[in-house]
């Protein structure tokens, strides 16, 4: 039921809670055991208090450092021979989009 609703905090209070908590996937905030009060999450050691709410802890965190970040991706190749299957691949591929030209 946790993963289909994706809630923004989820508390554990079992006697096995990590096992538990293995198997959850969506939430903005997990807390485990009777030591992990939510209202530490928020105001006190973390993870944060700015969670996805919604439903849409299916697809995003809470804000952290990470929000910040800017990934950048790059490709380099040294050895078209090594790489023609790869691009016989992207070229096929393209086509199949429609991307002729």
């Amino acid at each position: 039921m946790n993963d289909k609703l994706a809630v923004e905090h989820v508390e554990i209070h079992l006697k096995e809670p990590m096992e538990f908590a293995a198997t959850l996937k969506h939430y903005g905030a997990l807390f485990v055991g009777e030591g992990a009060a939510e209202v530490l999450g928020d105001y006190g050691a973390g993870p944060n208090h700015t969670l996805p709410t919604g439903g849409t802890a299916r697809s995003y965190g809470g804000l952290s450092v990470f929000t910040f970040l800017r990934i950048r991706t790059w490709m380099r190749i040294d050895d078209r021979e090594k790489a023609n299957q790869m691009v016989s691949d992207a070229e096929a591929l393209g086509l199949i989009e429609g991307l002729h030209g």
